[in-house]
Protein backbone atom coordinates (compact mmCIF):
# COMPACT_ATOMS: atom_id res chain seq x y z
CA UNK A 1 0.00 0.00 0.00
CA UNK A 2 1.27 3.47 -0.95
CA UNK A 3 -0.51 6.70 0.39
CA UNK A 4 1.02 10.29 0.13
CA UNK A 5 0.32 13.07 2.54
CA UNK A 6 -0.48 17.31 1.98
CA UNK A 7 -0.72 19.86 4.50
CA UNK A 8 -0.65 17.00 7.58
CA UNK A 9 -0.49 18.88 10.92
CA UNK A 10 2.78 18.70 13.20
CA UNK A 11 0.35 17.48 15.45
CA UNK A 12 0.61 13.76 13.71
CA UNK A 13 3.78 12.52 13.50
CA UNK A 14 5.07 10.69 10.50
CA UNK A 15 5.57 6.83 12.21
CA UNK A 16 1.47 7.82 13.94
CA UNK A 17 0.76 8.27 10.30
CA UNK A 18 2.35 4.88 8.80
CA UNK A 19 0.65 3.28 12.00
CA UNK A 20 -2.76 4.59 11.49
CA UNK A 21 -2.64 4.28 7.56
CA UNK A 22 -1.21 0.26 7.93
CA UNK A 23 -3.69 -0.55 10.28
CA UNK A 24 -6.52 0.57 8.53
CA UNK A 25 -5.68 -0.77 5.37
CA UNK A 26 -4.67 -3.98 6.53
CA UNK A 27 -8.05 -3.91 8.86
CA UNK A 28 -10.45 -3.26 5.85
CA UNK A 29 -8.40 -5.37 3.14
CA UNK A 30 -7.44 -2.90 0.39
CA UNK A 31 -4.29 -2.24 -1.52
CA UNK A 32 -4.85 1.13 -2.85
CA UNK A 33 -2.82 4.07 -3.27
CA UNK A 34 -4.44 6.92 -1.46
CA UNK A 35 -3.89 10.94 -1.34
CA UNK A 36 -4.56 12.30 2.03
CA UNK A 37 -4.69 15.55 2.05
CA UNK A 38 -5.09 17.97 5.48
CA UNK A 39 -5.02 21.40 2.72
CA UNK A 40 -8.77 21.48 2.36
CA UNK A 41 -11.00 23.95 3.29
CA UNK A 42 -13.55 22.48 6.01
CA UNK A 43 -16.71 23.90 7.15
CA UNK A 44 -18.00 21.85 10.09
CA UNK A 45 -17.08 18.47 8.66
CA UNK A 46 -14.63 16.18 9.66
CA UNK A 47 -13.59 15.15 6.34
CA UNK A 48 -14.57 13.10 2.82
CA UNK A 49 -13.20 10.50 0.83
CA UNK A 50 -13.37 10.35 -3.05
CA UNK A 51 -12.82 8.12 -5.63
CA UNK A 52 -12.77 8.91 -9.06
CA UNK A 53 -10.54 7.64 -12.25
CA UNK A 54 -7.53 9.73 -10.53
CA UNK A 55 -7.82 7.41 -7.25
CA UNK A 56 -8.82 7.87 -4.10
CA UNK A 57 -8.23 11.46 -2.17
CA UNK A 58 -9.10 11.50 1.65
CA UNK A 59 -9.46 14.95 3.21
CA UNK A 60 -9.40 15.75 6.58
CA UNK A 61 -9.60 18.27 8.61
CA UNK A 62 -6.66 19.58 10.38
CA UNK A 63 -8.07 21.41 13.11
CA UNK A 64 -8.94 18.40 14.22
CA UNK A 65 -7.45 16.61 17.97
CA UNK A 66 -4.97 13.94 16.97
CA UNK A 67 -7.73 11.24 18.07
CA UNK A 68 -10.17 13.07 15.84
CA UNK A 69 -7.87 12.67 12.93
CA UNK A 70 -6.94 9.24 13.52
CA UNK A 71 -10.76 8.26 14.14
CA UNK A 72 -11.67 10.39 10.59
CA UNK A 73 -8.86 8.79 8.90
CA UNK A 74 -10.12 5.16 10.03
CA UNK A 75 -14.14 6.47 8.88
CA UNK A 76 -13.06 7.98 5.77
CA UNK A 77 -10.74 4.45 4.81
CA UNK A 78 -13.74 2.59 5.38
CA UNK A 79 -15.51 4.76 2.64
CA UNK A 80 -12.80 3.95 0.36
CA UNK A 81 -12.99 0.29 0.98
CA UNK A 82 -16.52 0.47 0.06
CA UNK A 83 -16.27 2.31 -3.67
CA UNK A 84 -12.78 0.02 -4.34
CA UNK A 85 -14.81 -2.83 -3.66
CA UNK A 86 -17.61 -1.93 -5.38
CA UNK A 87 -20.46 -1.59 -2.44
CA UNK A 88 -20.76 1.98 -2.94
CA UNK A 89 -21.24 4.13 -6.05
CA UNK A 90 -21.94 8.01 -5.64
CA UNK A 91 -24.76 9.05 -7.49
CA UNK A 92 -24.62 11.70 -9.48
CA UNK A 93 -27.44 14.20 -10.71
CA UNK A 94 -30.67 13.12 -10.35
CA UNK A 95 -29.40 9.33 -10.19
CA UNK A 96 -29.36 8.11 -6.16
CA UNK A 97 -25.93 6.97 -4.93
CA UNK A 98 -25.98 2.34 -5.16
CA UNK A 99 -24.94 0.40 -1.93
CA UNK A 100 -24.72 -3.26 -3.22
CA UNK A 101 -26.26 -2.61 -6.40
CA UNK A 102 -29.63 -0.98 -4.96
CA UNK A 103 -30.62 2.70 -5.18
CA UNK A 104 -30.58 4.15 -2.32
CA UNK A 105 -32.68 7.32 -1.88
CA UNK A 106 -32.79 9.27 1.59
CA UNK A 107 -31.50 12.95 3.22
CA UNK A 108 -30.94 11.60 6.47
CA UNK A 109 -26.80 11.43 6.89
CA UNK A 110 -27.33 8.99 9.74
CA UNK A 111 -29.54 6.74 7.71
CA UNK A 112 -27.68 6.01 5.11
CA UNK A 113 -26.27 2.40 5.16
CA UNK A 114 -22.55 3.23 4.25
CA UNK A 115 -22.50 6.03 6.74
CA UNK A 116 -23.54 3.57 9.24
CA UNK A 117 -21.26 0.99 8.27
CA UNK A 118 -18.26 3.93 8.34
CA UNK A 119 -19.15 4.82 12.21
CA UNK A 120 -19.43 1.34 13.33
CA UNK A 121 -16.07 -0.22 11.71
CA UNK A 122 -14.10 3.30 12.61
CA UNK A 123 -15.26 2.66 16.37
CA UNK A 124 -14.06 -0.91 16.22
CA UNK A 125 -11.13 0.17 14.25
CA UNK A 126 -10.21 3.05 17.00
CA UNK A 127 -10.88 0.35 19.80
CA UNK A 128 -7.97 -2.19 18.40
CA UNK A 129 -5.81 0.59 17.62
CA UNK A 130 -5.65 2.71 20.62
CA UNK A 131 -5.59 -0.28 23.20
CA UNK A 132 -3.07 -2.36 21.07
CA UNK A 133 -1.31 -0.47 18.76
CA UNK A 134 -1.06 2.66 20.06
CA UNK A 135 1.89 3.59 22.34
CA UNK A 136 3.46 6.05 23.63
CA UNK A 137 6.30 6.72 21.45
CA UNK A 138 3.57 7.38 18.76
CA UNK A 139 1.63 10.17 20.60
Amino acid sequence: MYYSTYGKPKKVSNPLMDKMVVFAADFLEIDETIEIDFEDDFDDSCGYCNYDKDGITIGINPTLSRTEICKTLFHEMVHAKQYIKGELISGVGTKPSRWFGKPVKGDNYWDLPWEREAYETEAAMWSIFSTQILTKRLR
